[in-house]
């Protein structure tokens, strides 16, 4: 009897070191962390309030800009820091994000790399503010109705402004092809993993126009066709695939 008590009551403890373990990875992966930056000068952020719009979780940044928030995939987070925008950003991987925050009005030039440190909301912002600087005509505040501006058209500050909006849409087109061509969705289809894993989405990214009207049966079927064309690649055609660079 004693014996049999024995056997059960090390089962019972196997059984719980077992259901234990994905449950820890799980609690891992639903940590963001990151760092919150000035934009302009890059200086750290301290006492930035971080809040998870979804479950009423909080967070504040640490002297040097760093914090660590529970968050899972698709919540939003937002970010809150007095004279600053508010911003919100929606979580779709969890490595670590470099938050850039500026002062309320202010007025910034703005390049690849500061875009794509951009949280979602402060993107549609400035998306609307470059579309607005580089329009061609504008509403006349006098007469009613539109006025055309030559100026606004051919002067420096438009040209800048419709560059700055063509770079925020394609940062725009970016998220919301990353958002659905993920690493996670394509190895719960295929043998894929690191290199080749790397190599295969450089190659087969869908574009923003087809993901536009694709389902998830499409995007299933896009994923098995491709990943049959490129299992018949030479090595050298794979060698002729360029992995874009880290840009974090």
């Amino acid at each position: 009897m004693m014996k049999q008590m024995l056997v059960k009551t090390l089962y019972v403890l196997l059984l719980i070191g077992t259901l234990s373990t994905p449950v820890a990875v799980a609690q891992q992966n639903s940590v963001l962390r990151g760092y919150i930056l000035e934009l302009d000068s890059g200086e750290p952020l301290q006492y930035v309030e971080i809040k998870n719009l979804n479950t009423g979780a909080a967070a504040e940044s640490s002297a040097d800009g760093s914090f660590s928030i529970a968050v899972q995939k698709n919540e939003r987070l937002r970010f809150e820091y007095p004279g600053y925008r508010t911003d919100t950003l929606v979580v779709i991987e969890f490595d670590i994000k470099r938050i850039y925050m500026t002062p309320d009005g202010s007025s910034i030039l703005i390049d690849e790399v500061q875009i794509q440190a951009m949280t979602d909301s402060r993107l549609q912002t400035e998306i609307k503010r470059a579309e607005e600087e580089g329009q061609f005509s504008e509403a006349s505040q006098r007469r009613g109705g539109v006025r055309i501006s030559p100026s606004r058209w051919f002067g420096k500050e438009g040209k800048q402004a419709r560059r700055r909006y063509k770079l925020l849409l394609a940062e725009q087109d970016r998220r919301k092809v990353d958002a659905r061509f993920t690493p996670e969705a394509i190895m719960a289809l295929t043998p894929l993993k690191g290199e080749e894993l790397d190599l295969y989405m450089t190659k087969y990214r869908p574009s923003t126009k087809f993901l536009s009207t694709a389902d998830e049966a499409d995007l299933r079927l896009y994923i098995m066709d491709t990943y049959a064309e490129f299992k018949d690649l030479t090595p050298e055609q794979r060698s002729k695939i360029k992995a874009p660079k880290d840009t974090t």
